[in-house]
Formats: structure tokens, sequence, C-alpha cells
């Protein structure tokens, strides 16, 4: 998906490291929840993940996996048309 390394930032959010360049983020940013897309901060050479560094390390990683799920499911669907 673009991603190639995942960390914490601060205490409050979760930073995906990527080489994507905006426009590229601006089409997968489409395919998220609108409910989840103020979550998600783009930037160059990284995708930060606003306030899911307060959730103990477990919840983190299963809502991160879900968010990252959907973006890939929307991609797919995309991409069979």
């Amino acid at each position: 998906m673009g991603f190639s390394r995942i960390k914490p930032e601060g205490k409050q959010h979760i930073v995906l490291e990527t080489p994507m360049e905006e426009p590229a983020w601006k089409l997968l940013q489409e395919k998220i929840p609108e409910h989840l897309r103020s979550r998600f901060v783009y930037s160059p050479k990284k995708v930060t993940v606003r306030g899911l560094g307060v959730m103990k390390p477990q919840k983190q990683l299963e809502s991160l996996l879900e968010w990252l799920e959907k973006m890939q499911d929307a991609i797919k669907v995309d991409s069979e048309k």
C-alpha cells in the first residue's frame, strides 16, 4: 500500500512513513471512510494518524489494521472496475 514503517510520535499520534507523493495520497484518502479522514494527516514522507497513540497498543494495532484494510479493499474494488 505504500507504507514502509509505523512508529509512535509523541503520546497521541502514530506515524506511517511513506514514499507516496501527495497526489497518490489524495487518491487513497478518498477511500477512507469520511468519519475517519480527519484522523489521517499527510505531509511529505509521512502520514500521521491523530489520536491513535492514546489507545492501548493492542487496540492501536487492531484499529490501524482495520483502517488500512478498508483502504486496501477500496483500492482493490477500483482496480477491478
